[in-house]
């Protein structure tokens, strides 16, 4: 088993964290759109449902919503995780930078 820093950020953090230093990704509208499109349909789906009493467009309509907020809550609780993960050791490297700013130059060497 290789001998690895626990503070090392993973492959899926170190994505997120290119995510969001970009300002072309993490501004884009693009996710905004995708779920007023995915309202938009499910709306139009259930007035069609009780306009024309047509049972498989209110299926359809309430499976885009329940579609979308279980993508939504599976999703969100894997970002939690991530960003977490990223905070502790974002905090850990800080505090071991400040703990090394604040020994002694001649203390680094010390042993004892």
């Amino acid at each position: 088993m290789p001998d690895t820093d626990p503070n090392e950020f993973t492959e899926r953090e170190k994505f997120i964290l290119s995510y969001y230093r970009s300002a072309e990704l993490s501004g884009s509208r693009r996710v905004a759109l995708y779920d007023i499109a995915i309202g938009l349909m499910s709306i139009a789906c259930i007035v069609t449902f009780l306009a024309k009493d047509e049972t498989g467009f209110g299926f359809v309509g309430y499976a885009l919503v329940i579609g979308r907020l279980f993508y939504l809550v599976v999703e969100g609780g894997r970002w939690n995780r991530d960003f977490r993960s990223i905070f502790t050791k974002y905090d850990a490297k800080l505090r071991a930078m400040a703990e090394a700013q604040r020994r002694p130059k001649g203390a680094a060497n010390d042993d004892g």
